[in-house]
């Protein structure tokens, strides 16, 4: 009976020790199967006015009236970010990601207090759009756990989102990065669904997560700094071999409700380069920001090329007149709200509407009216050169000039042993844009390596 009751003791033990080896095993597979990622990035951003805003005996870029009389203002900035994930633990992962930008002592921070309109425009000849006035800024913008199985994922923490209205916005040194949680779910193939919580955003050029958003600009329109609720948005996506449908609904807690349809049809029977998209927006409510009524349809109508070159289109988007009364600097006032309220892209010009461009489009310009484009999306030198000319209009209404916007994106994807560099030139000339002159130029040279 003693050995028996040894044995079991023994075998217990030994079971014992089985387990914790093999869960040790499964941490350090968990550890061992994940992989490294990043970029290193060089961008130079310049902007050079043309006309009396270029005006250089002026002491302050503001003189009064609404008048701003800006310098030739630019930004240099050397960075990236490093993130790091683990493999997967039984559908557990995590990750984490770094962010840093420099501005390696190329940038002249002369500062002017003199007739602000604006404390950022104290530094008239640093282009605060790239890195805001910092020298430096850092930070751990993503640190996530998730769950993944065939069904669905979820992840929380500090996140990158990636949806129409609520995205990263990545066209400088740092993302637009969130903090809450992010659903998806894949029942089948071309069907997705997606929830995402956001209770705190950090903007491209902040250090901090905040309950804050970016939808302010300058203009005697509707001015909105303070803090929100934070988001909540669901979306669901399908796509098949010639159809794309997406909705989706966005909760702007204490702002505005939203409501976003977006599809399209490529590969005509018998005319098979042919495609059309199509897209409507419908934003309304009643709180911080005053009452919102802002409708927006769209168009965009193309043709591919052959060999895969790529396409070219026309593009339209119009957005519906309507007098609102809105809070401004705490007190109501009458805006022309046509335009949408965009709590995480108004200024950085990264919504989805068809005709916005790289510093502009009807949401920036806050205005109800209509807008066209006509651009080409090609890939040449089997695809290792992308090229994006495009043109547009804006006319819109009541107060705000109606505007041109000329741009250029060339991206040169290096093959070969340096596989991940991208060299890309972006050049835009836009033509009344309020606030900024007759016209100005913005010359974006970024070269990046991904690893």
């Amino acid at each position: 009976m003693k050995k028996v009751l040894l044995l079991t003791a023994v075998l217990g033990a030994m079971s014992n020790m089985a387990q914790e080896a093999q869960a040790d095993e499964g941490i350090l597979d968990w550890l061992q199967g994940g992989h490294i990622s990043g970029d290193i990035r060089l961008y130079d951003f310049s902007r050079d006015y043309a006309g009396t805003a270029s005006d250089q005996s002026a002491g302050s870029p503001y003189t009064g009236a609404g008048t701003f009389n800006f310098k030739d203002m630019n930004a240099l900035s050397l960075g990236g970010k490093l993130k790091g994930e683990t493999g997967d633990w039984n559908g557990f992962s995590a990750g984490a990601a770094w962010y840093y930008a420099w501005d390696i002592g190329a940038n002249n921070y002369t500062y002017n207090d003199s007739k602000l309109y604006n404390a950022a425009y104290g530094y008239p000849y640093l282009n605060s759009l790239l890195m805001g006035v910092n020298r430096t800024v850092d930070l751990l913008g993503e640190a996530w756990l998730q769950y993944h199985n065939s069904a669905f994922t979820v992840r929380g923490g500090r996140i990158a989102i990636d949806n129409p209205w609520v995205n990263s916005s990545d066209g400088f040194m740092i993302p637009n990065l969130y903090q809450g949680g992010s659903l998806l779910v894949t029942p089948m193939p071309g069907l997705s669904f997606n929830v995402d919580r956001v209770t705190d955003y950090k903007n491209r050029t902040t250090t901090d997560f905040s309950q804050s958003t970016i939808a302010a600009l300058p203009y005697d329109k509707l001015i909105y700094t303070g803090e929100s609720g934070g988001t909540l948005d669901a979306g669901v996506n399908w796509q098949d071999a010639h159809v794309t449908a997406h909705a989706w609904l966005y909760d702007f807690y204490d702002l505005a409700h939203m409501v976003y349809l977006e599809g399209g049809y490529h590969d005509f029977p018998g005319v098979h380069p042919l495609f059309i998209n199509a897209q409507y927006v419908d934003e309304s409510g009643s709180g911080a920001i005053g009452n919102v009524d802002a409708q927006v349809l769209g168009f965009k109508l193309g043709i591919n090329l052959d060999r895969d070159l790529g396409n070219v289109f026309v593009a339209w988007n119009r957005a519906a007149s309507s007098t609102v009364t809105a809070i401004s600097a705490g007190a109501p006032t009458t805006a022309y709200n046509g335009n949408l309220y965009s709590p995480y892209t108004q200024i950085y010009n990264t919504d989805p509407l068809y005709t916005t461009v790289m510093n502009y489009g009807l949401v920036s310009a806050r205005a109800p009216g209509d807008a066209w484009m006509l651009g080409a999306c090609l890939h040449l030198d089997g695809g290792q050169v992308d090229v994006v000319p495009t043109v547009s209009e804006y006319d819109t209404e009541p107060h705000v000039a109606n505007a041109r916007a000329w741009m250029l994106d060339v991206a040169w994807h290096v093959p070969g042993k340096l596989r991940g560099l991208t060299l890309r030139e972006r050049l835009g000339v836009e033509q009344n844009i309020p606030l900024l002159g007759s016209s100005y130029l913005d010359n974006r040279i970024m070269l990046q390596y991904a690893f």
